[in-house]
């Protein structure tokens, strides 16, 4: 296939390569489209769609720090276009995710309070917005906030509840709330929580064999 020297050429090679599984290649594309776009023939929306897409390569490759500061690019670029809710709202779930693996609980809750914000908005996956309650579950949890934690992976199964696949989801948020509940000392909660989490995982283990 052949391809134009233009930032929209590049940015193509780099869809291109990250089909093959060459991020790499793609790493290098997107760079190329960035600077091309720069020099002036980009607008918001084509950076905004390059730094998003390359934060999605360093998350694959494991390189988180390089990832986080892409996304953060692309928040940027995002800011001033309008329609970009739903893209926004992503930007902050994946931000929020990342750093909560990293530790970084006051940066992580921030994204996914922002994302949450996006959410009353822009149209999105419900499957998003549990995975957002569970990541502010976890920071809630490493901060040493219970009620709250407890309350973001009721609103997680609340919103997994919309998608029929989400059996093995469901059933590691009540893991989780059981666990919490117990080092509450509210035991009776605890033990229908862990009770659930069976019941959905052999319902996700029948939905296995079904597939």
């Amino acid at each position: 296939m052949s391809y134009s020297d233009d930032g929209n050429g590049y940015f193509t090679r780099a869809l291109d390569a990250e089909d093959r599984g060459d991020h790499a290649g793609a790493e290098t594309a997107y760079r190329q489209a960035i600077e091309l776009f720069h020099e002036g023939e980009g607008t918001e929306r084509e950076l905004a769609a390059c730094h998003y897409n390359l934060g999605h390569v360093y998350v694959v490759t494991d390189r988180t720090s390089r990832a986080v500061a892409e996304y953060g690019k692309a928040l940027e670029y995002f800011a001033d276009l309008e329609d970009s809710g739903r893209h926004k709202a992503r930007a902050h779930l994946i931000l929020g995710s990342l750093l909560t693996d990293t530790g970084e609980f006051r940066a992580a809750e921030n994204h996914l309070l922002d994302a949450l914000g996006q959410y009353l908005d822009a149209p999105h996956d419900p499957r998003d917005q549990a995975d957002c309650y569970v990541n502010l579950a976890r920071v809630y949890r490493q901060t040493r906030r219970t009620a709250q934690a407890v309350t973001a992976y009721n609103r997680a199964v609340d919103f997994y509840q919309e998608d029929p696949d989400s059996c093995r989801d469901r059933s590691d948020c009540f893991t989780e709330l059981g666990s919490l509940y117990e080092s509450s000392g509210r035991m009776d909660e605890s033990a229908a929580a862990f009770a659930e989490a069976a019941r959905l995982r052999r319902a996700a283990e029948q939905q296995g064999g079904a597939a």
